[in-house]
């Protein structure tokens, strides 16, 4: 999502994706093998991604309808394929995935730090990156200097798809089963946590490794708030509070920079 969000971009599809794929992931496993849930995973969030890349990038549709549409789409099939109910599977090697662990650490975080890590360098050490920045700083100007802004949207979606099938997985292997509805509200956390992280909702500036301290601290505030036995309702409220936060700082650092950028102005006007 932090990629989406500095394209100029974001996927709110990413909750029903993840229940889509993650039900792939089990339902594949249980009858195929591990190799293969793992590739079903893989392929629902790659698949999604691609449709909301041609709905933005080629049909033109703005995202938020796109990908809000998307939403109850694959939810609503979801809740089809499955008939509303749960799929398990718990193969000791797909278990171990959510919740083994490798030189002291739980597995699911260094999968989560790789693919951070991997994502910060294609960010700022490769085209893809560049463009991507470019596009989320001023998509026509991009266009203009020769960036393939259609190109490079709908690879931006098929991207988070990549990811939404990863942590997927990692969700069923750690909870050893999946269900339609899984992780409710998940869209709108990733969101906070990237926009925590210091990126720019309206694109062109921002980095994956804030997202992944934002990240780090939404765990950290629900581990805390399970271990003060706080209720389930309650921490919804703290975790809308927090996305309201958020989302107050970036509105205040737009403004900062907005009537710094005026001064700066009128000061070389006066000179």
């Amino acid at each position: 999502m932090t990629i989406a969000i500095i394209s100029g971009t974001f996927d709110l599809s990413v909750g029903s994706t993840l229940a889509l794929a993650a039900i792939a992931a089990v339902w594949t496993g249980s009858q195929f093998g591990v190799i293969a849930s793992i590739l079903a995973g893989l392929a629902v969030g790659v698949a999604v991604g691609t449709i909301n890349g041609i709905l933005v990038a080629k049909v033109r549709i703005p995202a938020f309808i796109a990908t809000l549409g998307m939403m109850f789409v694959v939810s609503g099939f979801t809740l089809i394929v499955t008939g509303g109910n749960p799929f398990a599977y718990n193969a000791p090697s797909f278990i171990w995935m959510g919740n083994g662990d490798l030189l002291g650490l739980p597995v699911p975080f260094i999968i989560f730090l790789i693919c951070a890590l991997v994502g910060e360098g294609v960010l700022r050490r490769t085209v893809f990156g560049r463009q991507v920045f470019a596009i989320g700083s001023n998509a026509a100007a991009a266009k203009i200097a020769g960036v393939p802004v259609q190109r490079m949207t709908g690879l931006v979606f098929v991207v988070v798809g990549i990811f939404t099938g990863i942590a997927a997985i990692l969700v069923a292997a750690r909870l050893y089963s999946a269900r339609p509805g899984l992780e409710p509200g998940f869209e709108l956390r990733v969101i906070a946590a990237v926009v925590l992280g210091g990126t720019r909702l309206q694109g062109g500036r921002g980095g994956m490794l804030g997202t992944v301290a934002a990240a780090i601290l939404f765990a950290t505030l629900g581990n805390v708030l399970n271990l003060l036995h706080a209720d389930a309702f309650w921490q919804k409220v703290v975790e809308g509070l927090v996305l309201l936060v958020a989302l107050s700082i970036e509105g205040i650092r737009q403004r900062v920079e907005e009537r710094m950028s005026r001064q700066m102005h009128e000061v070389k006007e006066g000179g």
